[in-house]
């Protein structure tokens, strides 16, 4: 078995990164021990301090954003998110939040291109990805634009978006089924990807008779019989019996 490999080492405390990061953990603290409003106060003050300190430090900014928010103070943290975007209009944390935020207010065109924007500044980070395809594919009737005329676009644009995200966080469950389940909603599909995302999902899911139910699916639109049949017959949970046999009438009728 692989070692996990050592957390990185904490920046150190007489940076910005470093203060930024002591703070944090002051926070998380005041979180977990549900600490009272005058606590919490203090703490804000600590944040604000570090913004006079280092006015230009779009983390810092963000930092604060975030503790607000979680002190239920959503106005206060909207507006420092903002405040940190003309800081830096490519600092993808904040773009996520705004993405998120807009999304919250059914302002589905502003959260695609925040999604958009944290992909193109970040475009190794996979929660980025992942975001952007969901919007992209729960949304695809109503984000038409020149690039994506039609929602069949739209579905093929959240495809790959799915697919980097799976590919950056491989063993990532969630990615890899949302990236496998697409491939259902596209009119045509290359079954024999999906064949290969469904036995990805199949090798680090927990979920094996889920997996082994789709893949009986996809098998089937090969017009491979045996291995659907195969598949079906390692299915153990009962909860699936019903599908299972509606799959088997399929491959003998077809």
């Amino acid at each position: 078995m692989r070692a996990v490999p050592p957390a990185p080492p904490a920046p150190p405390q007489d940076t910005a990164r470093g203060e930024l990061h002591a703070a944090q953990l002051m926070a998380a603290s005041l979180f977990a021990r549900q600490a009272g409003k005058e606590d919490m106060q203090k703490m804000d003050h600590i944040f604000a301090d570090l913004e006079v300190k280092y006015p230009n430090d779009v983390a810092i900014v963000n930092g604060r954003a975030e503790f607000l928010w979680e002190t239920e103070e959503h106005a206060r943290a909207v507006e420092k998110w903002r405040a940190a975007e003309k800081l830096d209009p490519k600092f993808g944390p904040v773009l996520d939040h705004l993405a998120e935020v807009a999304l919250g207010l059914g302002e589905v065109k502003k959260a695609a291109d925040y999604f958009a924007r944290a992909v193109h500044s970040t475009p190794n980070d996979a929660a980025y990805h992942f975001g952007y395809a969901n919007v992209l594919f729960l949304f695809r009737h109503d984000l038409h634009d020149a690039g994506h005329p039609d929602s069949d676009s739209l579905i093929d644009e959240s495809l790959k978006h799915f697919a980097e995200a799976a590919r950056l966080e491989p063993l990532n469950a969630d990615y890899a089924r949302a990236f496998a389940e697409t491939f259902y909603a596209i009119p045509k599909p290359d079954w024999n990807e999906a064949l290969k995302a469904w036995r990805h999902l199949y090798d680090i899911s927990t979920q094996k008779d889920f997996a082994l139910l789709n893949l009986a699916r996809v098998y089937l639109n090969l017009g491979n019989k045996p291995e659907a049949r195969a598949s079906l017959t390692e299915i153990q949970d009962p909860k699936f019996d019903r599908l299972k046999t509606r799959l088997r009438e399929r491959i003998e009728s077809e």
